[in-house]
């Protein structure tokens, strides 16, 4: 993967190759990363502006919860993510006070209050982040313990399978942040096929 080191700046766009590429590339339904406000808070310009480049190539960008010094920014492509959950996510998500019928609308918004409310990270946010039910259940009954293999996520379920996904995202990042370093904009990326 890109060297962090090369990819530290000011450039919101930057933190959305480096932490989002496969949601951008549409080959994960979403993913998240936290982007810190400098004094002045300029990175919530620079977010918005992303934002509405990549909601015209069918990205969505949520700002799950912020305070003075950070937010928690969600990135998806909304159906990816609704097929991602399905049945077998809304299942698991309805132990944790997900109503069944919730629109994916819903079921974000839910997530956002379980964010603020909760006391703690609420670990379903896996479901959203399009990892297997079986690994996000499996992370939360062992604490995080005794997992098969350790990537993206924490794999309790089927290893072969998440290791091929893991090194495509590694793959895709790759790509999006050198792409960034040759002057490529986010919005461009998003809207082409990532080369496989």
């Amino acid at each position: 993967m890109a060297d962090k080191t090369t990819l530290t700046g000011n450039s919101v766009e930057k933190l959305f190759a480096l932490h989002c590429a496969p949601a951008l590339a549409g080959i994960k339904p979403s993913n998240l990363f936290t982007l810190h406000f400098s004094e002045g808070r300029r990175e919530e310009r620079e977010l918005c502006e992303a934002a509405e480049s990549l909601n015209a190539c069918g990205v969505k960008t949520e700002i799950l919860c912020e305070c003075e010094r950070y937010a928690l920014v969600f990135v998806y492509r909304e159906d990816l993510l609704a097929e991602s959950i399905g049945e077998e996510g809304a299942d698991f998500l309805s132990e944790y006070g997900y109503a069944k019928d919730l629109t994916l609308e819903g079921r974000i918004a839910r997530l956002k209050s379980r964010l603020v409310k909760c006391g703690e990270f609420p670990h379903e946010i896996g479901i959203f982040l399009g990892y297997p039910v079986e690994d996000v259940r499996g992370f939360i009954s062992n604490e995080g313990r005794n997992f098969k293999a350790c990537g993206t996520w924490k794999v309790y379920g089927d290893g072969e399978r998440a290791a091929g996904l893991f090194e495509s995202y590694r793959r895709c990042t790759e790509y999006f942040c050198a792409m960034i370093e040759r002057g490529a904009r986010i919005a461009q990326l998003a809207e082409r096929a990532f080369p496989a």
